[in-house]
């Protein structure tokens, strides 16, 4: 176990490292293994540890498509190396083709063919698509490529890391393509995909049909928005999401199965014990069921995982479950050391740790349902820890459901296995049995559904510090020590660290941090004892919400666990999408702005810790929706920060007119993104920025900020930064001055793509390549 824990933080330091070691690091760590005798076998583990993974993310990398060929145009022969999510008009697209045929979104993992191509894995998204596909297709796509690019933001959803993780180089958008001959390959995949095409047959149009795609495909593409919010609320998306607890409850009722019947043959036992036969049947079903659902890690994982401990024993080694549990980490990491970056991982093995630390005899003598009910109730607290850590949050009716959904998904899984074996081989009986089933997953599902919308608050949205949620852990394992440990009350005041206020992000003046929210515009301003939100990003049905993704897990990682006022500038959008998101995780105190019932009124002051807060203007009959933008200032010790919204030339020489001594700040979030028709001359030379921030997307197809903004900036010795570029940006204003922070340098990793400094997002003249 030492040689694992050692390999597994050599894997650890090198995926935390914001460069690439030099040669001489690993060089001064092999010569120290062999000078230090008694560490000697822990330093050579893990050196092999970082070794391998340095090796393993450098091919990733090395995959990645070039930042100097972004939005290149290429025709490549390939295949589709998923099964292909479908959805209708999705993410602001009207679901319709230019003739009126219905459309769809799709989107699909390609493996392109042309070996050398950069690429080996490319993302796809295929908009208002009229063709049908299905995985282990190959296509020849016209593709617009794409570096693998994300938002960077504090307690953000790292979408970069997770492209990473996948091993994907590049994604893309389908420009047109056409079916080529098959190869042949991806045979697992095909398939799956005939199954998929059967469940459509046998379940058409059935509410659980989702629900059944995904318990025995892990195809989660037919659950809505709506499915995973009831999930997340009441703790049950583990259940749903095939992972290690589905492999196990479809290996142990082959087990119980095939021992019973083998039992009853006399002369199968002489030949092999029942135990052992169906142990060995146990770990089929459970590579069988993996390979089914698509060997995707959390499977491999989970099917590793039963295997060697099935192995232990067969051969009586379960009294030691930890040497089992340490061979299986150790085998995962080391084939596939970027799966330390995935939180299910971590989760995993902590949940089967955490049954064998709690089921053995902690707590006394305990059978039944009451050791199913102690061991649920202690797996959530043990596992609460790492559940804030990862989503910033828990749900609070997730223990109480789970001792109802656990055991009902524990029938209801191999239920539907056999169903649908059953219906392949006998439809007549088969298909009304599965019929039945599936009924059962729907009203289920029904009933998930209702607790979610009767408890709303059921999430309690929290994102304590990581020492606190060290410690709390730590407490946990003590507070279910051995009874002879006299424990218990450390591991009582140990969990109270959850409980403890965050640190505040600013002891005076303010912060103010542009988030990274793609096309779009969300600002948070803290001061000492307060936060305010000055718009909250985009959200598209279906896609995109930075409220979700973005807006809130900032919020929650800076210790806010309300807003004391929301402004929302205006009525678009990419300001206004996700103020929803945002509601829904924390109390806000006071609203003003779009979609409220109070204006944003010119003149209205307000201070908080010594911070002076001024509306200077607001919407006004005959302007647009854009100049009617709230504006807002914010000053603290002879310094300011404007934020203008939306404003175009005609709100600017509003400003300009009604306050023209208010207008000066040393930091400014360019009005509209940078858009051409705002940032005039007179208006910039009015407020004499010295650091100017474009709230705009990275290399999006509006390119913003425009070039000519971009120079009349530049002209005035004007610094700029774009958060498409830098990720967000976080601006301290205190009595000493003004520190700048920008996210993509600050949390730069190993997988950060480059910041290219384009602020005026120049797409590169495209080009027509054939592979």
């Amino acid at each position: 176990m030492p040689l694992v824990v050692a390999f597994t933080l050599g894997a650890l330091a090198l995926l935390q490292s914001r460069d690439f070691p030099l040669l001489w690091v690993y060089g001064v760590l092999l010569i120290a293994s062999l000078l230090m005798r008694r560490w000697r076998s822990l330093l050579l583990a893990f050196t092999a540890g970082a070794v391998i993974t340095a090796f393993e993310a450098g091919r990733v990398i090395d995959s990645r498509w070039p930042s100097s060929r972004f939005g290149e145009v290429i025709t490549v022969e390939g295949v589709v190396a998923s099964l292909p999510q479908a959805q209708r008009g999705e993410a602001g697209f009207d679901g319709e083709a230019r003739d009126g045929v219905p459309s769809t979104t799709w989107r699909f993992r390609f493996d392109p063919v042309d070996k050398a191509l950069p690429s080996k894995k490319i993302r796809v998204a295929w908009y208002r698509s009229s063709e049908s596909l299905r995985g282990g297709e190959c296509w020849r796509l016209r593709l617009v490529m794409r570096t693998p690019h994300g938002g960077i933001n504090p307690g953000g959803f790292d979408y970069e890391g997770w492209l990473f993780r996948q091993g994907i180089g590049a994604t893309a958008t389908v420009r047109g393509g056409e079916r080529c001959e098959d190869t042949g390959s991806h045979r697992l995949l095909r398939l799956r995909q005939a199954f998929s095409d059967r469940l459509k047959a046998w379940l058409p149009d059935h509410p659980a049909l989702p629900m059944v795609a995904a318990l025995t495909l892990g195809d989660t593409s037919g659950l809505d928005e709506d499915d995973w919010q009831a999930f997340r609320l009441t703790g049950t998306t583990h259940l749903v999401a095939i992972s290690g607890f589905n492999v196990a409850i479809v290996a142990g009722v082959v087990f119980w199965l095939l021992r019973a019947f083998w039992r009853l043959v006399p002369a199968l036992c002489l030949r092999v014990p029942a135990p052992r036969a169906a142990l060995a049947a146990s770990v089929l079903a459970a590579f069988l069921y993996a390979l089914l659902a698509g060997f995707e890690p959390p499977v491999q994982r989970a099917a590793l995982m039963l295997g060697l401990l099935a192995l232990a024993g067969a051969w009586g080694g379960l009294g030691q479950p930890s040497r089992a549990l340490a061979l299986a980490w150790g085998l995962i990491v080391a084939t596939d050391p970027l799966t330390l970056l995935a939180p299910g991982l971590w989760l995993s093995f902590a949940a089967v740790g955490a049954i064998f630390y709690v089921s053995a005899g902690r707590l006394g003598p305990v059978s039944g349902w009451k050791a199913a009910i102690s061991v649920q109730l202690m797996l959530s607290l043990m596992l609460a820890p790492l559940t804030l850590y990862w989503f910033q949050g828990a749900s609070l009716t997730g223990p109480l459901v789970n001792l109802a959904a656990v055991p009902i998904a524990a029938v209801l899984t191999p239920a539907l296995i056999g169903a649908l074996l059953l219906t392949a081989l006998v439809p007549v009986i088969g298909l009304p049995l599965l019929t039945g089933v599936a009924d059962a997953l729907a009203f289920g599902q029904q009933a998930l559904l209702w607790i979610a919308d009767a408890t709303p608050q059921a999430w309690a949205a929290a994102s304590p510090e990581p020492a606190a949620l060290l410690l709390a852990l730590i407490g946990a394992v003590a507070l279910f020590a051995p009874a002879g440990l006299p424990l218990r009350v450390f591991g009582v005041i140990a969990l109270s660290a959850l409980f403890l206020p965050p640190p505040r992000v600013v002891e005076e003046g303010f912060r103010a941090t542009v988030l990274d929210v793609g096309q779009g515009l969300a600002v948070v301003v803290h001061t000492a004892r307060h936060t305010l939100l000055y718009d909250a990003g985009p959200a598209y049905p279906g896609g995109f919400d930075a409220g979700r993704s973005v807006v809130v897990p900032y919020l929650l990682r800076s210790g806010a666990r309300k807003l004391d006022r929301l402004i929302v500038s205006h009525g678009d959008l990419d300001h206004v999408g996700g103020v929803t998101a945002v509601k829904a995780a924390l109390r806000v105190d006071q609203r003003s702005g779009s979609g409220s019932d109070q204006p944003c009124m010119a003149g209205e002051r307000w201070t908080w810790d010594g911070v002076g807060f001024e509306l200077l203007a607001g919407p006004e009959a005959g302007l647009s929706d854009n100049d009617g933008s709230c504006v807002l200032r914010v000053s603290y010790g002879g310094q300011a920060l404007l934020l203008a919204g939306d404003i175009e030339a005609q709100g600017e020489a509003r400003l300009l007119a009604t306050a023209p001594d208010k207008l000066g700040a040393k930091v400014l979030v360019t009005p509209h993104h940078g858009s051409r028709t705002s940032s005039s001359a007179a208006f910039i030379d009015a407020i004499q920025p010295e650091l100017t921030i474009h709230s705009a997307g990275w290399h999006h197809r509006f390119r913003h900020p425009a070039r000519e903004v971009v120079a009349r900036y530049a002209e005035r010795g004007v610094k700029q930064i774009a958060t498409g570029d830098s990720g967000a940006v976080a601006v301290d204003f205190d009595m000493n001055g003004r520190r700048t922070n920008m996210e993509r340098r600050r949390a730069k990793r190993l997988w950060s793509t480059p910041a290219d400094h384009v602020w005026h997002n120049h797409i590169p003249d495209r080009y027509e390549t054939t592979r």
